[in-house]
């Protein structure tokens, strides 16, 4: 098997893989049955929005609008719902996010068989593809585009072409379109030409300068616009003033200091008060650690960092210094988000994740090589390759399997209401998604959060419905027992819940 893999003519090769990657993409759409994500409702609305022309409208829906621009451009052309369109544009993104990932491999040096090790890790990965493929977000955008611009500025350094410094500048900007932190690659990965590039001083800087073309064309005729338009401000630049603020420092250390304050006096005490906001540093270096871990796979990881230290017999000099420099960036991002909000999603982690997913390419092919021989080495490599293939094939499996029994459990309990309520009787809500999944118009205040309903609840106006239908998690069993004690009145007559009955919706009726 792998002597055919190797003699595979390479681009077919590739092109199965893309193929592949799509059909993964469509059956993770197919399996959630209509499943959205809470940020969906509002790429959807802001689409449905500019599909009819009302972009202010759109704008103050959700005012970083690319992704809500392209699903509504998809509609308009196949007259696709708006989800549906949003779920072609998944399957689209997916495909070129694997093409990407794909051309990366080849591009360091990978050939048949370490992008066949790439594919079967990319498709194998229980976070990217089986947790986040299925969510219809922006994230998808960004991992084409990134892993695009990638492509891209791998090329132009192994080259110096002004095509290719051109196409890694639209790619980052593109990516950055759908998520702000892609910024940090789009300005700072070109100083690896000042550093790492082995050319006098006027070389590098005329390269360095090649690769930012495009980007100083646009700020200065960002600055030139502002200039001329004096009611024209960075607040209408959307989220683009969260990186370009003047207080950035305060911004990213406000909660580090103020939490630092509290674990200096309610925690360490005064004779070990100085250390709170080392001690919190070290916390945020473990999360990270840990969150890359979990993210890439842990065997993902232990593969990756074996690349790195036979990274001169396995991976492309320039390739891997492009992509330690890409590492290095996703790190320093992560560092930023979590001192700046203290809440590190995986979702954060996926850009670091990717490059250490290649690297454990060139590893996995090393090993499955090197299980073709009859020495005893070879015989135990040769138990370990099956090993792997076996636990990524096992993988792939649990990722396009159908959902457990209660992951559909707020379309479970809409589709219950919409039967049981059939005289239209008020129904207050605390979910935007049910919201969406009964096909109620959008509202901008139609999500509430506990305190909310606690308000509603003390000045009597969730009196005011006839059905409530109340989320409730495992970890707040209190808020059941005041719902219970605050309003007798109801009864609960029905309960949709997750698997593990970690989550649930409750209805309750007014008697």
């Amino acid at each position: 098997m792998i002597k055919k893999i190797e003699q595979s003519p390479i681009n077919t090769l590739h092109a199965v893989i893309i193929l592949l990657a799509m059909l993964l993409a469509a059956q993770m759409q197919y399996i959630q049955h209509g499943w959205i994500n809470p940020d969906s409702i509002l790429y959807f609305e802001s689409a449905k929005l500019i599909a009819v022309g009302q972009w202010k409208e759109a704008l103050q829906v959700w005012n970083w609008p690319l992704y809500p621009i392209l699903i509504a451009t998809v509609h308009k052309i196949t007259f696709l719902g708006i989800q549906a369109s949003a779920q072609v544009l998944n399957v689209l993104f997916f495909g070129l996010t694997a093409f990407s990932f794909i051309q990366i491999i080849r591009l360091a040096g990978g050939k048949q068989l370490t992008m066949v090790a790439g594919a079967l890790i990319l498709f194998s990965s229980q976070y990217i593809v089986g947790d986040v493929l299925e969510m219809l977000m922006r994230d998808e955008g960004f991992w084409a585009f990134y892993l695009t611009s990638i492509v891209f500025f791998i090329r132009f350094y192994q080259g110096f072409k002004l095509k290719d410094a051109l196409l890694w500048q639209v790619s980052a900007i593109i990516a950055t379109l759908f998520r702000i932190e892609a910024i940090t690659y789009l300005v700072l990965l070109p100083t690896l030409v000042l550093v790492c590039m082995n050319a006098d001083l006027k070389t590098r800087i005329r390269y360095f300068l090649m690769s930012h073309s495009l980007n100083l064309f646009l700020a200065l005729a960002l600055i030139l616009f502002l200039a001329l338009h004096g009611d024209f401000s960075m607040k209408n630049l959307g989220r683009l003033q969260e990186v370009f603020t003047l207080n950035l420092y305060e911004e990213l250390t406000r909660q580090l200091f103020s939490h630092a304050a509290i674990m200096s006096n309610d925690v360490l005490g005064k004779y070990l008060e100085e250390f709170a906001v080392q001690g919190l540093l070290l916390t945020f270096i473990y999360v990270m650690i840990v969150k890359a871990i979990s993210t890439t796979g842990l065997i993902n990881f232990i593969m990756a960092v074996f690349t790195v230290k036979n990274r001169s017999a396995l991976i492309e000099s320039k390739s891997f210094q492009v992509l330690t420099a890409i590492a290095l960036i996703s790190l320093m991002n992560m560092a930023l988000i979590i001192t700046k909000v203290f809440v590190l999603s995986s979702r954060y982690v996926v850009g670091l994740a990717f490059i250490l997913m290649i690297f454990a390419a060139f590893q996995f092919a090393t090993i499955l090589m090197r299980s073709t021989g009859k020495s005893e080495n070879s015989q135990r490599k040769q138990w370990l390759a099956v090993a792997l293939i076996v636990f990524m094939t096992l993988s792939i499996v649990k990722n396009i399997l159908p959902k457990a029994e209660g992951y559909n459990y707020m379309q479970d309990a809409a589709a219950w209401i919409k039967t049981y309520n059939k005289d239209n009787k008020p129904v207050f809500y605390d979910e935007t998604r049910v919201r969406y999944y009964l096909n109620e118009p959008y509202s901008r205040n139609a999500e509430f959060n506990w305190p909310a309903i606690k308000s509603a609840i003390e000045n009597g106006s969730i009196k005011n419905y006839d059905i409530l239908m109340i989320s409730h998690s495992k970890k707040r069993p209190e808020q059941e027992v005041l719902i219970a004690e605050q309003l007798p009145e109801y009864s609960e007559i029905k309960r949709f819940s997750q698997s593990k009955e970690k989550k649930s919706i409750v209805i309750y009726r007014k008697n």
